[in-house]
């Protein structure tokens, strides 16, 4: 059981994503195709292709979450001395940690919005408060990478900002 968490807490994203990613490439390979061989699209390609690049998107900044990519502006942070890079460290990450929180909350309104009065997508007839479902779900996903990170960095007391 272990095994599989640690595998899915440094593979999950990715995993995902680049499945997402395969589907994604074939769907519109598919309607390329049919533009061109039959002068005519499948709505639901397009539909579809669309939805999963948006939740494959959102999957992409949980991972670079995960693996510390993301760009940070650190023209002040170079200024400061270890004492004040630490803390900067973890005021941003507060921040940042507060924006999600925000986000997952009004997102959440706006489901249950939406879940009240539902439309429904054009092709799929898909609810679209299911496929709004990926906003906070995403954003809670984002929030727990930046936490895991920050966690793991203050444990080994490496709480610096990785700049090239």
């Amino acid at each position: 059981m272990k095994k599989i968490l640690r595998f899915l807490d440094h593979r999950f994203e990715e995993i995902i994503g680049v499945v997402l990613l395969s589907v994604v490439i074939i769907l519109i390979f598919i309607g390329v195709v049919l533009r061109l061989l039959f002068n005519s699209g499948m709505p639901v390609q397009e539909e579809l292709s669309r939805i999963l690049y948006v939740i494959m998107v959102f999957l992409g900044a949980s991972y670079g979450l995960s693996k510390n990519d993301h760009i940070r502006v650190t023209f002040l942070y170079n200024y400061l001395n270890d004492k004040g890079k630490k803390i900067m460290r973890v005021i941003t990450d507060a921040i940042w940690i507060f924006f999600h929180l925000y986000m997952i909350y009004f997102s959440i309104v706006v489901y249950q919005l939406m879940r009240v009065k539902p439309g429904y997508s054009s092709a799929l007839h898909i609810g679209l408060h299911t496929i709004f479902a990926t906003v906070p779900l995403a954003f809670t996903l984002m929030t727990f990478r930046i936490v895991q990170i920050l966690v793991r960095d203050w444990k080994a007391d490496d709480l610096y900002i990785k700049t090239s």
